[in-house]
């Protein structure tokens, strides 16, 4: 599948993440740092249009957090959609 990145802004600093979207489940995503230095997590959407997070490493990343970062992948849903159907 192929990876894009996301710029989201945690307390004021840019965070750049790498989105994989994962062919085992619609709206599955792989979400690394940059740099990545073995931190991932994998975040979901849900029934209701929420989004969840699972294997959460990194501290920052709160249900706010998530939640942003989801709405985010939802702006891009007409570049995604492509994506998670090859």
């Amino acid at each position: 599948m192929t990876s894009f990145t996301i710029i989201l802004h945690i307390y004021n600093s840019p965070l750049a993440l790498v989105v994989t979207p994962l062919a085992m489940a619609p709206y599955s995503f792989l979400v690394k740092t940059l740099s990545d230095k073995g931190e991932s997590m994998i975040i979901r959407r849900l029934p209701g249009k929420g989004w969840i997070g699972e294997k959460v490493k990194m501290k920052f990343f709160t249900k706010q957090n998530i939640r942003r970062l989801g709405k985010l992948l939802e702006t891009k849903e007409n570049e995604i959609l492509p994506l998670i159907k090859s």
